[in-house]
Parts: structure tokens; C-alpha cells; sequence
């Protein structure tokens, strides 16, 4: 049970990963999402990601070791830096909703 616990950090840095990936997507193909929509999709995509190969015994809970963690935590940088560069290029109405938080 106690072993389950190394599943946290996944699902934070795999939906960290996740929303700057979903937003240069929104960016590309100039799609008008809102930003708690793509934060759903983040959060369910990342939860999905670890429990169905989990589930399906594609992989086991020995895999998820520190590496891969920090994989994700240096994909989410770099994604969002790519979104950073493109926010001037191909503005969203969901840069004005993130101002205002």
C-alpha cells in the first residue's frame, strides 16, 4: 500500500507536463478553450497516463522510479518556456484569464 505513495509526485509533474503541452496545441491550431477546461483535461490525462498501464499490468510499480519523474519535471520547463515564446506570436483569450488569477 505504502508503495502506492510514489505515484503522487507522478500525477503533479505528469499534469505539470501536461497543461503547457495542451496550451501550445490550443495555441497552434488557434482553438478558444478556457483555462479550466485545459486544466481538467491536464489533471485527467496525467491520472489516466499512470493508472491504465497500471491497470492493463503493462507496467509495474517498480518502474516508477526517480528518473522518469525528473524527465517530467524538465519536460514541464521546457514546454512552458515554448509556450512563453509563442504567447506574443499566437495570443489566446485564456492569457487574459491567467493575468487576472
Amino acid at each position: 500500500m505504502l508503495h502506492g505513495l510514489i505515484l503522487i509526485p507522478y500525477y503533479f509533474f505528469g499534469a505539470l507536463a501536461a497543461l503547457p503541452l495542451l496550451m501550445i496545441v490550443c495555441r497552434v491550431i488557434r482553438l478558444k478553450v478556457p483555462i479550466h477546461v485545459l486544466v481538467g483535461i491536464a489533471i485527467a490525462s496525467s491520472v489516466g497516463g499512470i493508472a491504465l498501464p497500471l491497470i492493463l499490468d503493462l507496467v509495474d510499480l517498480q518502474a516508477f522510479t526517480a528518473r522518469p519523474m525528473l524527465l517530467l519535471g524538465l519536460a514541464s520547463f521546457v514546454l512552458a518556456a515554448i509556450d512563453g515564446l509563442l504567447e506574443p506570436v499566437l495570443p489566446l483569450p485564456l492569457d487574459k484569464e491567467l493575468q487576472q488569477l
